[in-house]
This record gives structure tokens, sequence and C-alpha cells, in this order.
């Protein structure tokens, strides 16, 4: 599988609610650096994965970059809480065949204050 077939994988996975093939897409030891939180490992990572998909209506791709190492992705979350439309942009590295790092950007701005203090 290619850089590409494997991001693809992962991203259709995750925005369908498929998080056992999600979580077979990723490193055990992922490095995942994101706008609130980061984790070390995969299982961590996933747990949060699902309560963010939770609230989401959608997820629309806008752009893609991809490499023979790693990914870009630009997509809209449409979300069910007062976030509304959350712009998007993912990187990706892969090793062996799995994405051992992902760094997630987007403004929190909206989803902090839905936190509790």
């Amino acid at each position: 599988m290619n850089t590409k077939q494997l991001i693809e994988k992962y991203h259709q996975a995750w925005t369908n609610g498929d998080f056992l093939t999600a979580r077979d897409c990723l490193s055990d030891s992922l490095d995942f650096r994101g706008s609130i939180d980061t984790f070390s490992k995969a299982d961590d990572f996933i747990a949060a994965l699902q309560q963010f998909k939770q609230m989401l209506k959608g997820v629309t791709i806008l752009n893609s970059y991809y490499d023979t190492n790693g990914a870009a992705l630009l997509y809209d979350c449409d979300s069910a809480s007062p976030a509304g439309v959350i712009r998007t942009a993912e990187f990706f590295t892969v090793v062996d065949n799995k994405i051992s790092a992902i760094q997630l950007i987007f403004d929190a701005t909206e989803l902090r204050k839905l936190m509790p203090t």
C-alpha cells in the first residue's frame, strides 16, 4: 500500500466510524500533536478521536498532497457544536507503511469554550 492509499484508508475509516481500521493504520507509538491535545500512543489518540467523531455531522476534503513519506489534508469538519465548521489542516508522517506522526492544526477557540475548566 502506498502513502496515498494508507492516508485515504485511515481518513475514510475514522470519518465513517470504523475505528478498528483507522487504528490499524497507525503506529503503536503514534506522535500526535494537535491544537488541543497531544498523544504518544495510538490507542489514546483513537479514544479521543471517537469522542470527537460524535460531534461531527460530516467532513469535506478541500485539498490533499501526498509524497512517499507523508501527506497533508485540508478539510472542513462540520460539527454539531457551537464551533460550527472547523477548517482543519492535517499533516502525516509515514514510516514502515504506518502513520507514525500526525500534526493537526485548527482554530480551537470555540471548542475550548465547550471544555470543562
